[in-house]
């Protein structure tokens, strides 16, 4: 964690400053250290990555302590005195937590992701959809909501972005071991935090760019997220998101299998997932044979990615684009286009008023 990240993270609780007690440093970033703030809301800094979760103190504490020095300083010793070892409100969504986190171990760092290689995904999910010239990018803060194993989140940082990348799952560690391997990064430029979308710990009016690809339909509301995230945006700022949509004859089949799957311990899951891998790339081969559907047959290691988030997250909403254009228009942005449709999805993009318009 940089300590250019403190600017603009708050308390998921009651949106108090956060001040950082570091305990050890790897190069320029704080590797394991302690936020809190003026309410003793305490969050560690563990792997060089802010974990804004309730519970997570006492989650990481075992690691934390090893790092505290002699004597401890005083922000540890009110913690140690007080015992507030969790964080008041209510609990974040532990099953999606878990089948995410799992699902992420799968991806193989600098892989492909959904059969899509990544220079792919910046331009189908990002680029074309946003409608911000590439030169005009550099310098803009960008909040990545829901950034998943975070390899997105570390490329747009080569047209200049800033890159705040929130998830609710472990994924994003592979994130910060990616920043370091890819060559066009700017890994100064990328700040990972593990954090609940639904109650986003970061400073309002404050983010450019919101960029939300097939994320809040995995969220216990759809609507309730977007809301959450909204007042981050500055004015003129631009929000993009990626849905749902509802198939006929597939969805219906879908969500037959998920009332089963779903409710599969995430532990379970993570081997059942493993194992249907290779039928589920029987199934794309074949249907793609067939003429049925266009499918690029997966690796093992995709199919299984696959497999997680089709039918073990623990909610999947589907949306269409008159329903989130309403959404738009109530939130006050006054350009909204529809972008990349495709046949399980549509994206929507909104941008704000600047002051005066």
């Amino acid at each position: 964690m940089r300590e250019r990240l403190l600017d603009m993270l708050r308390c998921p609780n009651c949106n108090g400053v956060l001040e950082l007690t570091a305990f050890e440093m790897a190069a320029d970033e704080v590797a394991t250290g302690i936020l809190h703030c003026a309410e003793l809301h305490y969050f560690p800094v563990y792997k060089g990555i802010p974990r804004m979760l309730p519970n997570s103190l006492t989650d990481y504490w075992p690691e934390i302590e090893k790092a505290v020095p002699d004597p401890a300083p005083p922000s540890v010793l009110a913690l140690v005195e007080s015992e507030r070892f969790q964080i008041e409100g209510e609990a974040f969504d532990k099953p999606t937590k878990a089948n995410f986190s799992n699902e992420w171990e799968n991806h193989d760092i600098g892989g492909k992701t959904w059969t899509m290689e990544l220079n792919d995904r910046i331009q189908w999910f990002f680029l074309d959809p946003i409608r911000i010239p590439k030169e005009e990018l550099k310098g803009k803060l960008m909040l990545d909501a829901g950034c998943g194993n975070g390899s997105q989140s570390v490329a747009y940082t080569k047209f200049g972005l800033e890159v705040v990348a929130l998830d609710l799952s472990t994924g994003l560690e592979k994130g910060q071991v990616f920043r370091e391997i890819y060559q066009e990064a700017k890994p100064e430029n990328v700040h990972f935090v593990q954090a609940d979308l639904q109650k986003p710990p970061l400073r309002a009016d404050y983010i450019d760019i919101i960029h939300s690809a097939g994320v809040l339909h995995h969220t216990p509301n759809t609507l309730k997220t977007f809301r959450a995230l909204r007042p981050l945006l500055k004015t003129g700022g631009t929000f993009y998101v990626w849905l749902y949509k509802f198939e006929k004859i597939v969805t219906p089949i879908v969500n037959t299998m998920r009332a089963v799957t779903t409710r599969i311990p995430a532990p379970v899951f993570a081997r059942v997932a493993d194992i249907t891998a290779i039928p589920f790339i029987g199934f794309c081969w074949s249907v793609n044979k067939l003429g049925v559907r266009k499918y690029e047959t997966p690796s093992r290691r995709e199919a299984a990615l696959a497999v997680h988030d089709i039918f073990g997250a623990p909610y999947a909403h589907y949306h269409n684009f008159e329903e989130v254009s309403g959404w738009y228009k109530s939130a006050g942005f006054n350009e909204i286009w529809g972008c990349n449709e495709d046949r399980r999805g549509f994206g929507v993009c909104g941008r704000l008023p600047v002051n005066g318009e």
